[in-house]
């Protein structure tokens, strides 16, 4: 069910992108033949005035068909003047890009709710979840997945109580009691210092769950929103910088596999939580469409500027050409990302901690 709902909900971020394409092209008097929920061939489909609205078999996002996308297209001679080629350039490129503009609104507009109504608060519990190479915990032995039990005899169920203990105890031998796997053991470790607050420290991370949540005001929320925005792309850009420096960040695509996997995993964590990475993938969506390579969003942009500039079309020849790079460069990509997906299935999974 979760796999389902996280299906859904990104085939809902590409519906909304195609619904931009799709109410520009009618605002701009374009024909719009074809709006179809998922992609064809048509489960179910009516006429209504020029345009077939439909849902698809394929139970994924949307598909737009507006005339006259390629002037090879043969149109009725009534058409011709709402043709997609026949309208000016700027028009061209605002239905372009609407799809992509819609995805930013959304991405937007989940972000602040997230924010408004269902920021998480976290507690932290006595599992550890991940351990600092070089501290005294790696020194004593412990392990991920230990619940911490006692610090120097000090026993408690309260995290907080055991972290206190530690904080109180800096470049100082310590007792650590935890339970591994059911069983009682006993860890001898050196407790470390802050270099910051001077406070003891063993070095370990430990496992957060939710506690509730909590709202802000609507004005700031509208701000972290904004924020999210530009900070999440300026990071996709860095991410897509580092794809060719760095072997590390390309083995950190994820196919679609992978998208969902992670989606579905979110929904456990609340529907706050969901929203965001759905405002993120979003976000996302809207970037890669405007990147400037074809058949993506961005290129066809490039291509209505360049025919602009050169005051007259583009040959198919060359169109076609440039596509096939696209869609190469898209299918290597969408081969890494598998090769990725299949490897976390196959070793650790999609573990996602808040």
């Amino acid at each position: 069910m979760l796999i389902l709902i996280a299906i859904v909900g990104i085939g809902l971020l590409i519906l909304i992108h195609e619904a931009g394409h799709f109410l520009m092209a009618k605002a701009f008097g374009m024909r719009a033949e074809k709006f179809y929920i998922g992609f064809p061939p048509a489960a179910v489909k009516k006429q209504i005035g020029e345009t077939e609205y439909g849902v698809g078999f394929i139970p994924l996002g949307g598909y737009v068909k507006i005339s006259g996308m390629t002037r090879e297209e043969d149109l009725p001679e009534e058409v011709v003047p709402r043709a997609y080629y026949a309208k000016p350039v700027w028009q061209r490129i605002i239905v372009i890009s609407a799809g992509a503009a819609m995805n930013v609104i959304l991405a937007a507009a989940l972000f602040f709710a997230f924010y408004w109504l269902a920021l998480p608060d976290y507690k932290a519990t006595t599992t550890v979840y991940n351990i600092q190479a070089g501290s005294g915990a790696e020194a004593a032995g412990m392990q991920t997945g230990d619940r911490l039990l006692a610090v120097n005899g000090v026993s408690s169920d309260d995290i907080e109580a055991l972290r206190n203990e530690l904080k109180s105890h800096p470049d100082q031998p310590a007792s650590i009691t935890v339970d591994r796997a059911g069983q009682t053991i006993t860890l001898q470790a050196r407790i470390g210092r802050n270099p910051d607050t001077g406070e003891g420290l063993l070095g370990v991370v430990f496992e957060a769950v939710q506690s509730g949540t909590h709202d802000v005001p609507a004005w700031e929320a509208m701000k972290a929103s904004l924020s999210d925005i530009g900070f999440i792309t300026k990071e996709v850009f860095i991410a897509i910088k580092n794809l060719f420096i760095s072997e590390e960040s390309r083995k950190e695509i994820t196919s679609p596999i992978g998208i969902v996997a992670i989606s579905s995993q979110t929904i456990e964590m609340g529907w706050g939580i969901y929203i965001r990475v759905l405002g993120f993938i979003s976000l996302q969506l809207a970037i890669f469409n405007l990147l400037p390579l074809l058949p993506l969003d961005g290129g066809h942009v490039v291509f209505n500027l360049i025919e602009k500039f050169r005051g007259k079309p583009m040959k198919r020849e060359v169109f076609e050409r440039v596509s096939f790079v696209g869609l190469a460069l898209f299918a290597a990509l969408f081969v890494m990302g598998l090769f990725n997906d299949v490897q976390r299935l196959l070793g650790p999974g999609f573990n996602l901690q808040p």
